[in-house]
């Protein structure tokens, strides 16, 4: 019987097509831009976000997961270099902010990702 599950997943893939997503294209910031990004936002579902900027490199961090490193992918878009996180990050030219998170949810693991939007910082 698992041979024959086998040879029928075979047949069903073999007019299917795998192709690999693209890599996310750079989106240029002047490095003195990035220093906008940096500070603590508060999220819409009661956690926090940290984003710190070591050289030209910004990171994110939501609560007390895994710092991981964000690159712009376009404007306001950013996108963890993992491919699990996405932000979207507005800052009025009065400094108020908005946006939101998708991001890998270790809290319900039966839900992998969860969304928030940015309050305030």
């Amino acid at each position: 019987m698992c041979c024959t599950q086998a040879l029928a997943q075979q047949q069903s893939d073999a007019g299917r097509v795998i192709v690999a997503a693209a890599k996310p294209q750079p989106y240029f910031i002047w490095p003195d831009d990035l220093h906008a990004y940096k500070g603590e936002y508060y999220l819409s579902n009661g956690k926090r976000m940290y984003i710190n900027r070591i050289a030209n490199h910004l990171y994110a961090q939501v609560g007390k997961q895994q710092e991981k490193e964000i690159v712009a992918i376009g404007e306001n878009m950013f996108e963890s270099v993992d491919r699990s996180m996405t932000l979207n990050i507005v800052i009025s030219r009065q400094g108020y902010v908005s946006g939101s998170i998708v991001y890998p949810n270790e809290d319900l693991p039966d839900k992998p990702l969860a969304y928030a939007s940015l309050m305030t910082r």
